[in-house]
């Protein structure tokens, strides 16, 4: 292990820390071998896919102040696979950091705007960041009432924490609706109408040097609201691409980001582009790049955190994505799958990430295929969903 210190922009860091036990933690202790990189997971489960991947693992809460202390004497630096950092922990980090014990990367102070929709929404807003007008409710009725009158109906209600793959998002199509509101504090944000959702992932370097993956088209699970396919170019006019990613690229440098970030966009019928949310980590967005790009979102991100001049994260070949999302079928054939990957019909890749329980809309793994559209690829990907399906139904 290198030496600590506090000077962010001149270390090369060895160990990197990762907290969170999920695929993108997995994916992430993938790619550091290549980079001679070594990984330290804190997970809840030492037995769980991810955690198998780490070079260590320490078994313990995200909000377990002892494992947290064993990370950080462990690590050069630390990094997330997931935003919804407990206020602890962040407090935990922050005082370690301060004390020259090791750095965390994004900074922390990106954590506590990003994980909480209300502040992260507040924040683009005073730095003229583009994105859909907004009212922070606290439930009362007279109060909701109001929203549907500023912002119109149908209108969009948002948890401030800890909502992902459709869960914590609810439409509200008229005033009679405001009757399944959620209680507490919420988002209200007013309705897209007719638009397009894609993607700009932002990776930005200790020294503040900056690439991206995209413009990408996403495609969402109707009735779960899970993303569903990934197609990559995005089929957007120049002027189009040029002004999502230099929105994209503005709001990680006013963040003084460092690594990966996934930029979610609405792109309206009126050709103007909106931010809808930031994560600050790898993103589902990205795993196109794995097969597609000479550096992945992963080695991207790893070389972000650890000081190493980034790779180049240009379209080699078009690209598609479809995740594998669980099905009741699946749901009885996952129960023994372990992770890896594996050839797919039409050169597809197929990985899966060894999940168990395997619950209903899970993600189980998702399919890459390269071609020479966009298009083309994403009919491989269905072509290769289509058969996964058959054969789970298959005595």
């Amino acid at each position: 292990m290198t030496a600590k210190t506090s000077d962010s922009k001149t270390i090369h860091s060895k160990t990197i820390g990762i907290v969170g036990d999920g695929q993108l933690g997995m994916l992430l202790c993938e790619a550091a071998p290549s980079l001679n990189l070594a990984t330290v997971m804190l997970t809840s489960d030492r037995h769980c896919a991810a955690a198998k991947k780490a070079s260590i693992a320490i078994e313990g809460a995200m909000d377990d102040a002892h494992a947290v202390a064993e990370l950080i004497e462990r690590c050069d630096v630390i990094t997330y696979e997931r935003e919804d950092i407990p206020v602890a922990t962040i407090a935990q980090l922050r005082a370690a950091e301060s004390a020259g014990l090791v750095s965390c990367f994004p900074p922390l102070a990106a954590i506590e705007i990003l994980q909480d929709k209300a502040k992260q929404k507040r924040w683009l807003a005073e730095n003229n960041l583009a994105t859909l007008p907004f009212v922070i409710c606290d439930g009362d009725p007279a109060q909701l009432a109001q929203a549907g009158k500023t912002l119109g109906y149908p209108l969009v209600q948002k948890a401030l924490r800890g909502g992902f793959d459709g869960r914590g998002v609810q439409l509200l199509r008229d005033p009679d609706s405001l009757k399944k509101s959620w209680q507490g504090t919420t988002m209200l944000e007013q309705f897209a109408g007719d638009f397009r959702e894609i993607a700009v992932l932002v990776v930005r370097g200790r020294d503040g040097k900056t690439t991206h993956f995209g413009p990408v088209d996403m495609t969402f699970e109707t009735d779960y609201s899970v993303l569903d396919t990934v197609s990559a170019p995005a089929k957007v006019t120049t002027e189009i691409e040029t002004a999502a990613v230099d929105l994209a690229y503005r709001a990680v440098d006013a963040l003084d980001g460092v690594g990966v970030f996934g930029v979610e966009m609405f792109l309206l019928s009126t050709r103007e582009v909106f931010i809808n949310e930031i994560a600050p980590r790898v993103h589902n967005s990205g795993h196109y790049s794995i097969e597609a790009c000479e550096s992945s979102q992963f080695e991207q991100h790893l070389r972000a955190v650890a000081g190493m001049e980034l790779g180049d994260s240009s379209l080699q070949q078009p690209a598609a994505m479809r995740n594998i999302l669980c099905t009741p079928a699946l749901k009885q054939q996952n129960i023994h799958r372990e992770a890896g990957t594996e050839c797919g019909s039409d050169e597809a890749t197929i990985h899966w990430y060894g999940k168990s329980p395997a619950r209903l809309m899970r993600k189980l793994g998702h399919i890459t295929a390269l071609a020479n559209s966009a298009t083309d690829a994403l009919s491989v990907t269905h072509d290769n969903w289509n058969r996964i399906q058959e054969e789970a139904l298959e005595p």
